[in-house]
């Protein structure tokens, strides 16, 4: 029995590697999966042990390149850059709720957006009060909720002579981030790695239009344990380009000119490996500097994320003037082995040295998908300005 068992055991194993030689497998998902912890320097991964086991039964890496994916390999200039980010939301975020007041009992909520009232668009925070204004009978304004949209029925209270919904909106935000790459072969961009949110929701803000600016940095708030760092600067004359989509990986958009710079190749996500890389960050000024990081984890179950890579700062003069990783650093893109491999997410509050970072493939697919979407008529920050929030009147 105990021969029959270590028989059907192997031929299991056999089957297992044939099937992943025979039809391409990239990736094997076993019982007890990863899991990020999220302000944690520790991911807790697959067993190496089983994984490499099933790198010796196959033959071969587990994610091997196709000639099909090394024929569609990008040629992306790196940036490094701080660039001004200027966006105009689709509709008006709803950013809080009065208490007891009309929205409140109506049913709107935090993060909701106010696409029209009484049957007339809204993309601006004085477009709803003025339509308040003219129905103090009664208002129907149209909300939409993530995916799901309703039409919602109130009646304005009056105070002071003026009519009230009772909620506080926001119509567009400013920040600064770090440019990822650019496609000389398309002149979009690739920026921050994380989607624009509002401050105050932490929601995702849909965008109707935007640009993006000069900008310089001009001092780093520096990090330390507990408490992220900050870079400091303005947003300069002159736009670079146009935004055109905010999502979960990233901002994407089209530039006037080609930044300076040498196009080098992007990295599938099988290639990116535990090992050294360096970042392009600027913590002063206009330019950007390369400095050392380590690639600690990878997470190939967080392919669609930000946080599939933990990587640790190793660099001594980024640990010594910003203690690491800092907010406004979102975007900086990693280079490893000459190709763009990912860019910098976040940075862990218990130890500013580290953070983590998205592929740059998850950037690029995604990228192609807003252009595809564009084209077909049907798509369509970390933001650290805040500009007009009112209390609808």
């Amino acid at each position: 029995m105990e021969r029959a068992g270590r028989l059907i055991s192997g031929l299991l194993c056999w089957l297992i590697a044939m099937s992943i030689s025979a039809f391409g497998i990239k990736g094997v998902i076993l019982s007890g999966g990863s899991t990020v912890q999220t302000g944690s320097n520790h991911i807790s991964s697959i067993s190496e042990r089983r994984f490499e086991n099933i790198r010796q039964f196959s033959g071969s890496r587990i994610c091997n390149l196709s000639a099909e994916n090394q024929a569609e390999r990008k040629m992306l200039v790196p940036g490094g850059t701080p660039f001004g980010i200027k966006l105009r939301t689709d509709g008006v975020m709803v950013v809080s709720v009065n208490k007891g007041s009309p929205a409140d009992r109506a049913g709107i909520k935090p993060g909701d957006m106010i696409s029209s009232v009484n049957g007339v668009p809204v993309q601006t925070n004085s477009g709803i009060a003025e339509a308040v204004q003219l129905s103090p009978s009664e208002c129907t304004i149209v909300v939409s909720r993530g995916s799901s949209e309703k039409c919602i029925r109130l009646v304005p209270e009056a105070a002071n002579g003026q009519y009230r919904i009772g909620t506080w909106v926001r119509d567009s935000a400013a920040g600064i981030g770090t440019l990822t790459y650019f496609d000389p072969a398309t002149g979009s961009f690739g920026g921050l790695g994380h989607p624009v949110s509002d401050v105050t929701t932490g929601e995702l803000m849909p965008i109707s239009s935007g640009e993006i600016t000069n900008a310089e940095i001009f001092s780093v708030m520096k990090g330390c344990d507990g408490e992220a760092g900050e870079l400091c600067g303005d947003l300069c004359p002159g736009i670079l380009g146009k935004l055109s989509a905010n999502t979960p990986v990233g901002i994407f958009g089209t530039m006037n000119a080609e930044p300076t710079g040498s196009a080098i190749p992007m990295a599938f996500r099988d290639e990116a490996e535990c090992g050294p890389a360096v970042i392009l960050a600027t913590i002063e000024g206009c330019e950007p500097q390369e400095y050392t990081i380590e690639i600690e984890k990878i997470n190939m179950y967080a392919i669609s994320g930000t946080k599939s890579m933990v990587i640790r700062v190793t660099d001594e003069r980024l640990i010594s003037e910003a203690g690491g990783i800092v907010r406004g650093m979102s975007g900086s893109p990693i280079i490893q082995n000459g190709m763009l491999v990912g860019a910098v997410t976040h940075v862990f509050l218990n130890d500013p040295t580290r953070g983590y970072a998205v592929f740059a493939q998850t950037m690029m697919e995604q990228m192609d998908e807003v252009s595809t979407a564009a084209a077909s008529g049907g798509y369509i920050l970390w933001a650290v300005i805040q500009k007009f929030c009112i209390l609808i009147q």
